[in-house]
């Protein structure tokens, strides 16, 4: 009897690497020759308060109150979405006031805004994703957590895919709906646990296997993807503290040589590009070094893939970006290395389907029996994709197919029990891409992007309208 011989499991292929710090001079002077400028000695510093790090945000009150959207407001979400014709306007709203469990809540707005560069092309193809996308969306926001069955680390991927407008139910799927961010913040019990806490009169996230968070500075990293400001108020174990507080927090527990990609995202987010701090081991740190530190730190074997260290680069590089007005230095060579990473995944690992390999960077791979795995890894790379790429690269075909994938088939199974920690990755993709594409915001939202790490050039159509973020805030 002839026995089979398993397969060989593939050879990892070579990743990109970081470049050199002697590229750096290098990479400055085509920098500056791009933008027709001399070479500087020191990069031009915004400041910015750490309370307000990109503008005006919702007050707390309005953030805690707000409930997700009726009948009515998903039905005309969708209409437009189904509208051909429909073009994103600034100060385009609908409003409605629903009421939950017979309680008046706070107006829902709808925002849309202009998109942020290029918009999508105006093809039977990206009107059916414009679609698509938004149905997705409404059937996964239309599903909200509950405090009795979820954890508060799957209750924070709630936050990841939906943002400030997240909801729970309190005590079971039938409880009344609260604002899933303010549950968390005023330390909600979530099937027993809290997320936050405090030791030694400081506000801590707590860490650990199950339940809470899973890697340093995660809350906070999705706190600052949500757009919660600093100043927002948390209420733990009755002492009042705010975001900021949790923010100190983090930049004390800095320790080289360390996983800090989400302190990375956290921190840049919430600090001006020049600020200085000392750790509690008496380490002195800047953003600067935050990306030097993980720059150097392995892809293969980093969390989810090393998808969340590149996401961590490329948004570092994007917030230095939009607070100096360009990228010198280590952010240079970040910047070098996520663009050689997005080239690599694009040309070597996606399949025929649109998915991404289920080896994550290690090879080429589909395991076409394992859905779950599917939507993990090809959730995660678009996430990071669709959030680092240049305007003009999102509508690259192997782009659009991949965010197709996602869209048929989280669609195609709405009422599967999905792991949550992939789902919300997944779904916060689609709604990148969308506001990206379209500019169009999910209902309560805020703005989840910040631009690209090169401006796209911009048809003359759109080339001196407002500014979308500002658009956000009024």
């Amino acid at each position: 009897m002839m026995r089979l011989r398993p397969e060989p499991t593939p050879a990892f292929i070579p990743l990109p690497q970081p470049p050199g710090a002697d590229e750096v001079e290098h990479l400055e002077r085509r920098a500056n020759e791009a933008r027709g400028e001399k070479p500087r000695t020191a990069a031009r510093e915004v400041a910015r308060s750490a309370a307000s790090p990109s503008g005006r945000l919702p007050t707390w009150k309005e953030t805690a109150t707000f409930t997700t959207a009726a009948g009515q407001t998903v039905r005309k979400i969708l209409t437009d979405a189904g509208d051909v014709d429909y073009q994103p306007r600034p100060e385009r709203t609908v409003t409605v006031s629903p009421s939950v469990s017979g309680r008046q809540t706070a107006p829902l707005v709808v925002t849309r805004l202009v998109p942020s560069g290029m918009p999508a092309p105006r093809t039977p193809r990206f009107d059916r994703l414009r679609k698509r996308i938004q149905q997705t969306l409404a059937i996964y926001q239309r599903r909200p957590l509950n405090t009795a069955e979820n954890t508060p680390w799957e209750v924070m991927h709630g936050f990841i895919a939906f943002g400030i407008p997240t909801q729970v139910r309190l005590g079971g799927p039938a409880g009344d709906l609260v604002n899933a961010i303010g549950w968390s913040n005023i330390g909600g019990r979530c099937r027993g646990q809290t997320m936050l806490t405090t030791s030694a009169g400081r506000l801590v996230a707590l860490k650990g296997y199950f339940g809470v968070q899973g890697h340093s500075a995660q809350y906070l990293a999705i706190l600052a993807q949500c757009r919660v400001a600093a100043s927002s108020p948390i209420s733990v174990e009755g002492r009042k503290f705010t975001v900021a507080d949790l923010i100190e927090e983090e930049k004390l527990a800095c320790k080289p040589a360390t996983e800090l990609t989400f302190a990375l995202i956290g921190l840049s987010h919430y600090l001006p590009s020049n600020a200085t701090w000392t750790s509690r081991d008496g380490e002195r740190w800047t953003l600067d070094r935050l990306v030097e530190e993980e720059i150097v730190q392995p892809i293969r074997g980093a969390p989810c893939g090393g998808t969340h260290r590149l996401f961590g680069l490329s948004y570092g590089c994007q917030r230095r970006l939009r607070l100096t007005g360009q990228l010198d230095g280590v952010y240079l060579r970040a910047d070098k290395y996520v663009r050689d990473f997005q080239n690599f995944t694009l040309s070597k690992l996606q399949n025929r389907d649109g998915s991404f390999s289920t080896e994550w960077f290690k090879y080429a791979a589909d395991r076409d029996d394992d859905i779950d795995r599917k939507i993990q890894t090809a959730g995660h790379i678009l996430e990071w994709l669709v959030a680092s790429l240049d305007q003009e690269r999102l509508y690259e075909p192997r782009v659009v197919a991949a965010t197709e994938f996602l869209c048929r088939e989280l669609s195609r199974e709405p009422s599967r029990e999905w792991k949550l920690g992939p789902l919300g990755h997944a779904l916060h993709a689609l709604n990148i891409y969308q506001e990206r594409a379209w500019g169009l915001v999910l209902p309560g939202g805020i703005a989840a992007y910040h631009g690209p790490m090169k401006a796209a050039k911009q048809p003359a159509a759109i080339a001196d309208q407002p500014d979308p973020e500002k658009a956000t805030r009024r």
